[in-house]
């Protein structure tokens, strides 16, 4: 699951490696405005031109990240739970169409805020505890069937809706987030999300057969000395994160494998 904007090869690595943008992730949340092809072979043509600007081609060819407000304000006197309670709104986002690296979503869900501008995986958990509380049983519904989507989309959930995340994962916390639904809605709805819930589990215990006092490790399963099984993080790729590039590709310097390193910042 790829998008147009790592198919940029040598201006991707020189945008985040220039500092265009403060933020490396900045620049993997842009949309290009046309095929990633076309860019690339513009930058190719330009980038040696003696007033060529790195940031004035990606501002032309690229929309910077849709930023969000309501207009909200915090008020000191307000009390938290009413402070609380009116964040929740401020913080939805809805489906829409996606030609960046976002993953569209099928329901509503609730971002983080600021440079977080997708869902997180096991952050939702403890969200939707919080919209337990407050009531809000639509939205528990929405971030569990987003979920039980990306399962089915992904094979398992990524840790956040961009295809930048995609080969990793967090906490798996989509069961927890199930019982919690069914405390709601009864334990009817537990049979409803089965397929999911051990899709994910087949996810986190792949190759976990090829596991023996000789092979003590494949991919996210690790033998423990004891014989029990345990799940670790492990990433399909071995490269730095596009979000964090130039962050990673520093640290690499200091590193003696710097693909084992960058799989371990994943």
């Amino acid at each position: 699951m790829k998008d147009e904007i790592f198919s940029l090869g040598k201006l991707f690595e020189d945008v985040q490696m220039q500092n265009v943008f403060t933020d490396s992730k900045s620049f993997v949340d842009c949309t290009p405005n046309s095929k990633s092809e076309f860019i690339q072979q513009l930058y190719e043509e330009q980038k040696n031109e003696p007033e060529f600007n790195i940031s004035t081609f990606v501002s032309e060819h690229f929309a910077l990240p849709k930023t969000y407000s309501t207009g909200f304000k915090s008020e000191a006197e307000r009390p938290l739970k009413d402070h609380l309670e009116l964040l929740w709104n401020e913080l939805t986002r809805h489906p829409e169409d996606s030609n960046n690296s976002l993953i569209p979503l099928p329901h509503s869900y609730i971002v983080p805020g600021g440079r977080f501008r997708e869902i997180y995986y096991w952050d939702s958990y403890f969200t939707m505890l919080g919209l337990q509380v407050s009531g809000r049983d639509d939205m528990i519904q929405y971030m569990v069937d987003n979920f039980s989507y990306l399962i089915e989309k992904v094979g398992y959930v990524p840790n956040g809706n961009r295809t930048y995340y995609v080969g990793r994962s967090q906490p798996p916390f989509y069961a927890c987030m199930v019982k919690l639904l069914s405390e709601v809605k009864g334990n009817k709805i537990l049979t409803d999300y089965l397929p999911q819930l051990e899709k994910e589990y087949n996810f986190w215990m792949k190759g976990s057969e090829l596991i023996n006092t000789n092979n003590l490790s494949v991919h996210r399963v690790a033998l423990l000395p004891d014989g029990s099984m345990l799940n670790h993080y492990w990433d399909e790729s071995d490269t730095p994160r596009p979000e964090s590039y130039k962050e990673d590709v520093e640290l690499a310097h200091k590193s003696k494998d710097k693909n084992i390193m960058y799989r371990h910042l994943r």
